[in-house]
């Protein structure tokens, strides 16, 4: 089922990664929201006071981000997960980690080159180097969260200097249902994991890769997937176009429901 909230009670619990943090197994049901950040993407997971958060926006609405966070009852952030250092979905980070500094933090660990992304990408890679609380993700590794579990389908490592290609893709089971996480894993991405076993099959909802752009989101990709919803995060309006007529025509043609961000605000998947 999926929800459009404006307010919304809490969620989240533990994080695992051989050990688990502040376990509990309370019958509060799991949560994931679609935050609207404008331009950029920043999903939280919560559990009761505590949350997750895979992205974080950009800059410019990381005191909006707060906003959010304290709105929705999280006084506890015990994870950030950056799927790769593009600014609208990394550069927030700062703020974030100012707010909750005993954060573990989590990112795939490419090395930004400096002629192929902007300072503040740079600025985050820098910071997470010498952060203790920061670990490397790739595929075959998972968290968990109370009765949630994140299995990462990609990367299997580091190839090249895209950003994009090598965004962490997702896999969250959560209360018997199952969501996948594009960040903005592009088509090479889409054609690698179909190569593999790894997809689910019939999933609840795609959180669609990049914004919704005409660079993800494959008809094959999507006819193997069969996800009930998609939920964009776009900003309105904005200067790059997203997303593309393509991409929401493929969608349709699957019976796919479509939530966005710049239309409905903040979407609960719950």
């Amino acid at each position: 089922m999926l929800r459009h909230y404006t307010l919304l009670s809490i969620f989240f619990a533990y994080l695992l990664t051989g050990t688990p943090l502040l376990a509990d197994k309370s019958d509060s049901p799991s949560r994931i929201i679609a935050l609207d950040v404008k331009e950029g993407q920043a999903i939280l997971l919560q559990h009761k006071h505590r949350g997750v958060l895979i992205d974080t926006g950009h800059a410019g609405q990381a005191v909006d981000l707060l906003k959010k966070l304290k709105h929705y009852g999280v006084s506890e952030l015990q994870a950030v997960i950056l799927t790769h250092l593009h600014p609208d979905h990394a550069s927030a980070y700062f703020r974030i980690k100012e707010a909750f500094p005993l954060s573990r933090v989590y990112s795939n660990c490419q090395p930004i080159q400096l002629n192929r992304a902007p300072d503040i990408s740079r600025w985050v890679a820098e910071d997470l180097q010498s952060n203790s609380a920061h670990k490397c993700l790739s595929a075959t590794d998972s968290l968990s969260f109370a009765d949630t579990e994140l299995d990462i389908l990609w990367p299997d490592k580091i190839e090249g200097d895209n950003l994009n290609y090598n965004s962490l893709v997702i896999h969250i089971k959560m209360n018997q249902r199952n969501f996948l996480l594009m960040g903005d894993a592009n088509l090479d991405v889409e054609q690698q994991l179909l190569n593999t076993d790894r997809l689910p099959h019939n999933i609840d909802a795609l959180i669609v890769g990049h914004h919704g752009w005409h660079d993800a989101s494959s008809e094959a990709f999507i006819k193997q997937l069969k996800p009930s919803q998609a939920i964009i995060s776009v900003n309105a309006n904005n200067a790059r176009g997203y997303p593309h007529t393509s991409v929401l025509q493929r969608l349709r043609q699957y019976g796919v429901n479509i939530s966005r961000t710049d239309q409905h605000g903040d979407i609960l998947l719950e």
